[in-house]
């Protein structure tokens, strides 16, 4: 912390602009200037009030004013704090509004950083698949009125997303990672159904050992889990394999014991917690992983290669995906086309 509350400077009384937007940005001004860096605390309420004698009213919202701008953050006590200090009066905003925070999602993000000038700022949203928090968030963003761009991964289900996204004029707002049908907005996307069976298609000498492929899940779908069955059960048949998809229900005690591996089958797992249970039923059960026992899991993680079993992947391309995204920041343009889904083999099949 290298300030002192006089460098806090003064504001114009006279002035015809907000007494509070003249503080928030003399506080902005220690921070794009260095004096204030990230985890410093700012001065206290009662200092900005004896400081500029102002009523507490306009020192609040001054604050106020820097956390809706998301550099400033504060304590339960009320104690204020420089939260963010990437984000400088000039750059353009993105707005990044994901379903989770995935190791994926991570790639999409890293693509499109790496992909954007550094005349970007990206902001990060998460919706957590419901609709109604996709749309508030979206809606605060548009009316704040300073994002070039909005990047938005639907929810799974993307049945509200038609019906409120086609009052939305396309032009600055890209789906990621999902399509909406009958929207004219761009998309960069996976195609789930034919992603995944191409992907097992192309390795179908190495899984050719296996008799019967197994699609885990837990107990619920919707249309990508519908779209990836659909893959997965069309490469099983077009390869002579039996297939089944298998639904768990979703507490510890509930699923241990439910997934019953047998020599000769080969697991496509869309979920962390039901890949442990996969792989400790095998271990249980005597079956070698790669050999007795295939297992595929969907989306990388960022330790499957590091077991001691190092677990196989089908994933799309998420940092190209990342890359497409900023390509239409820049320029409004996208390609048109999923991004390629791969087969990662490693010793687990």
């Amino acid at each position: 912390m290298n300030y002192s509350v006089a460098d806090l400077g003064r504001i114009n009384d006279a002035s015809g602009h907000p007494k509070f937007l003249q503080i928030a940005n003399r506080l902005r001004e220690l921070i794009d200037s260095g004096k204030l860096g990230l985890g410093d605390r700012l001065p206290s309420v009662n200092q900005v009030i004896a400081h500029f004698g102002v009523s507490r009213d306009t020192a609040v919202k001054a604050y106020q004013e820097l956390k809706n701008q998301g550099i400033v953050e504060s304590t339960p006590n009320k104690a204020f704090f420089v939260s963010n200090v990437l984000l400088r009066e000039g750059l353009k905003r993105v707005l990044f509004l994901t379903d989770a925070w995935t190791p994926y999602k991570e790639r999409v993000y890293s693509g499109l950083l790496d992909g954007l000038a550094g005349d970007y700022y990206v902001d990060i949203v998460i919706h957590n698949d419901s609709f109604d928090v996709l749309r508030m968030a979206y809606e605060k963003y548009r009316a704040i009125g300073s994002c070039t761009s909005f990047l938005i991964i639907p929810t799974a289900a993307q049945g509200q997303e038609h019906d409120y996204f086609q009052y939305v004029n396309p032009g600055n707002l890209l789906f990621l990672d999902r399509r909406v049908d009958g929207l004219p907005h761009p998309a960069v996307w996976q195609d789930f159904a034919n992603g995944f069976h191409s992907a097992l298609a192309a390795k179908s000498e190495r899984l050719a050992k296996y008799r019967r492929l197994v699609f885990l899940t837990k107990y619920f779908t919707n249309p990508i889990i519908e779209e990836m069955r659909e893959g997965l059960s069309r490469f099983a048949s077009e390869c002579g394999m039996g297939f089944a998809h298998q639904h768990t229900m979703f507490s510890d005690r509930e699923i241990k014991g439910s997934v019953l591996p047998e020599k000769g089958e080969l697991y496509v797992v869309l979920d962390d917690h039901l890949l442990i249970e996969a792989m400790t039923a095998c271990r249980e059960r005597g079956l070698k992983l790669g050999s007795d026992v295939g297992l595929i899991a969907v989306n990388d993680g960022p330790f499957y290669a590091h077991l001691p079993t190092p677990i196989s992947v089908l994933t799309a391309d998420f940092y190209a995906m990342g890359l497409e995204a900023a390509r239409f920041v820049t320029s409004g343009e996208t390609r048109g086309s999923p991004v390629a889904t791969s087969l990662i083999v490693r010793e687990s099949v």
